[in-house]
């Protein structure tokens, strides 16, 4: 009896602790949650490489675009140089042209008159492919020159000339000045058709008489329109781009469509950024600027050293709209593959999480009495194994309930034995009562053990129970482990094929940078002959004018030529100086440049040595985890037999428990017996009566369990 009662507070014990255990399991965070947060790991990852990859890219396209367009803008700069200087050189023949500046001195040549030297005049401006018109504005006399037959000068034309701006900007720079629209030609012109019809490219230059040193007049010269709108059309430095070329005069010559509609407004040079650019020191340069709220890249390139200035300004949205296309690119491959992940994570949970709802079901089922249930699924994964093993332990215990119900049977018979058997107990209490007194010691030391034995025997299954489900919890710990050391397996490759595209992309661009410095090498030499040519030239003009004073007052126009070459002379060394300076820059650059690029190639074979090494790392736990699920397969196996041992030893114990308890209680009625038979059969027949009514609770019992 006492014995029952230790096993009911047992079980009592364990039924409760098993409700905490569910209860605690039931709050910790369920195997769905944890793929789905294991499969958003390499996700957030790849997420960061793109972002990562997204602004190296950036930087990369912002710098390949800056460099191309100014480039692209230095050389139509040296075109329209190219260009001037032909037009300077055209204008500067004019204003030595003897016949011309004798008739216009009041002293012509004979034969020579004005219809004479306005053939003269388009005769030399008809061969000049990058000059549309000509005029000569003089200061003496009522008579003008000009070649475009939709220009007539009246005779007051050199006191209107005097009223322009023209006028100013021309006597104030010595010589010549290059303006973006005459201010004193568009008096005689009439109105154009658009605001900009009659702006163009226009060069004033004074004609002096080199003898007596009195100025005579003033040649204007306009520049083809269509020359100027052709290299603006070929310089394309991206969509809704804009190039525009200013002159001295702050006049903006541009496209059609980049005009304002009112010719009162400019395009940049009334802006912070045009008096930047004239505030500098440098021929050419670059910054970001703004201009109606929208973000612009500004390059600008000066033509010679006259203050013409070429301007390129470049949207922001047109440099980025690569990298916005990357950009949106990216993003959708990292949502492309979010939602892959997501979905298998989201497959792989559901699955696993509805084969465990279907055991926990089955099995709740078994623990309220009904073993004829049956787990099946459909997965040929651990869960198959589980279910093979639960539905085995099912019919184990359908056997092992059918074996106690048959028992039973046998005790009701054995109770009808005892009912009949009562008749002749009396007969044999006098046989019995010798030994009675040895019987009574052994029970009392059979009892004991077996009671100690009991209580040993249910101590062992519960630790047989924790381990079943430890290592359980284990094993299901280890699959999660082999799936993240896959997936990490998988990064860390993909990590190394990035860094060997990064490596070969740098070796390239180290590639392109050294055949720039070799590149850079022949323009040392070209600016070498170009300083050597300029030496020469000053020495020829230093010759010329040693000749020109020689020669006396013969060689005085001689002596103008001579300070003109000396000037051109001086004007190329400085040029050619300050490009040996810029390419000494630009190569010391280079070789900065260079050293960065085999730093970072170091860095990168580092990076890929330690990604190599992380690789190896991963494969080795996998080994190791591998390895552990052997293992602990082979314990589940082990812990299985030990539980199906220990419920045949719990059920030998109970018989001899059982067997124990009837051995003592048949010997405490023998003891009775012996004095007074009367009594001994009574008690006997009360023993009889609870013995059925213990087999009838057990029975009720065993009646719980459905197992067919």
């Amino acid at each position: 009896m006492r014995a029952n009662r230790v096993k009911k507070a047992k079980k009592s014990n364990s039924a409760k602790g098993t409700k905490k255990e569910r209860k605690k399991i039931s709050l910790q965070i369920g195997i769905r949650t944890k793929l789905l947060i294991t499969f958003l790991i390499p996700v957030t990852a790849l997420i960061l490489l793109g972002v990562l990859s997204y602004s190296q890219t950036v930087s990369a396209l912002r710098s390949l675009y800056q460099s191309s367009s100014i480039q692209i803008l230095s050389k139509s700069a040296d075109y329209l140089e190219v260009l001037m200087l032909d037009v300077e050189t055209t204008a500067y023949d004019i204003s030595v042209d003897t016949d011309l500046i004798n008739y216009f001195s009041g002293m012509p040549d004979e034969g020579v008159d004005y219809s004479s030297i306005d053939a003269k005049l388009t005769s030399m401006l008809g061969t000049d492919a990058y000059v549309e018109s000509g005029y000569f504005v003089a200061i003496e006399g009522n008579e003008h020159i000009s070649t475009n037959p939709d220009v007539v000068f009246g005779e007051d034309a050199y006191s209107v000339f005097q009223t322009t701006e023209d006028y100013v900007q021309v006597t104030s720079r010595n010589r010549k000045v290059w303006l973006g629209e005459s201010e004193f030609l568009e008096k005689y012109k009439g109105e154009a058709e658009s605001p900009y019809g009659n702006r163009r490219m226009t060069l004033i230059r004074r004609v002096e008489n080199i003898l007596t040193g009195q100025d005579v007049g003033f040649i204007i010269l306009e520049v083809r329109n269509s020359v100027i709108e052709q290299l603006l059309d070929e310089v394309n430095l991206g969509e809704n781009s804009m190039v525009i070329l200013a002159g001295q005069d702050s006049n903006e010559i541009a496209k059609t469509e980049n005009y304002p509609e009112n010719k009162e407004q400019h395009i940049i040079t009334n802006s912070k950024a045009y008096v930047k650019i004239q505030q500098g020191l440098e021929k050419s340069g670059s910054f970001a600027t703004s201009k109606n709220g929208k973000k612009y890249w500004l390059c600008y390139e000066y033509i010679g050293d006259l203050g013409n200035c070429l301007i390129g300004m470049i949207p922001e949205a047109t440099m980025m709209a690569q990298a916005n296309e990357i950009k949106i690119g990216t993003i959708g491959l990292v949502i492309l593959v979010t939602i892959i992940v997501c979905v298998i994570g989201t497959w792989m949970a559901a699955g696993m999480s509805n084969t465990i709802r279907k055991i926990i079901k089955e099995v709740g089922k078994a623990a309220k009495g009904d073993l004829t249930v049956q787990v099946f699924t459909k997965r040929h994964d651990e869960f198959a194994v589980l279910s093979n093993s639960i539905n085995d332990m099912i019919a184990d215990m359908k056997v092992l309930i059918g074996k106690v119900s048959a028992g039973m049977e046998q005790v009701d018979g054995a109770v009808e034995k005892v009912s009949d058997a009562r008749g002749n107990v009396h007969e044999t209490a006098e046989v019995l009562s010798d030994a009675i007194v040895q019987i009574q010691s052994g029970a009392r030391q059979q009892e004991d053990s077996a009671q100690n034995c009991m209580v040993g025997m249910d101590d062992l299954s519960d630790k047989i129970v924790r381990v079943v489900e430890n290592t359980k919890e284990i094993d299901s710990i280890s699959e999660e482990t082999r799936v993240v050391v896959g997936n990490g397996i998988k990064v860390m490759e993909e990590l190394n094929t990035s860094s060997e595209d990064t490596t070969n992309n740098l070796k390239e661009i180290m590639e392109d940078i050294r055949t720039l410095e070799e590149r850079i090498s022949n323009i040392t030499h070209i600016v070498g002959v170009i300083a050597e040519i300029a030496d020469q030239t000053n020495l020829l003009s230093l010759n010329a004018s040693i000749e020109a004073a020689r020669a006396g007052e013969a060689g005085k126009g001689f002596a103008v030529v001579a300070t003109e070459v000396k000037t051109l002379a001086d004007q190329s060394a400085q040029a050619a100086e300050k490009i040996r300076g810029i390419v000494d820059e630009v190569q010391q650059q280079s070789q900065k440049t260079l050293e960065h690029g085999d730093n970072t190639d170091e860095i990168l074979k580092s990076q890929e040595l330690a990604v190599k090494r992380a690789v190896d790392a991963f494969y080795n736990i996998d080994g190791c985890v591998e390895r552990l699920n052997q293992e602990l397969s082979g314990i589940i196996t082990q812990t299985q037999a030990i539980a199906g041992a220990k419920n045949i030893t719990l059920e030998a114990v109970e018989g001899i428990s059982a067997v124990i308890e009837e051995n003592s209680a048949s010997t405490l009625e023998m003891a009775e017996g012996i004095s007074g038979q009367k009594d001994q059969v009574e008690k006997m027949s009360g023993y009889t009566n609870d013995l059925k009514e213990v087999s009838q609770s057990l029975r009720e019992e065993i009646h719980k369990f459905r197992i067919s």
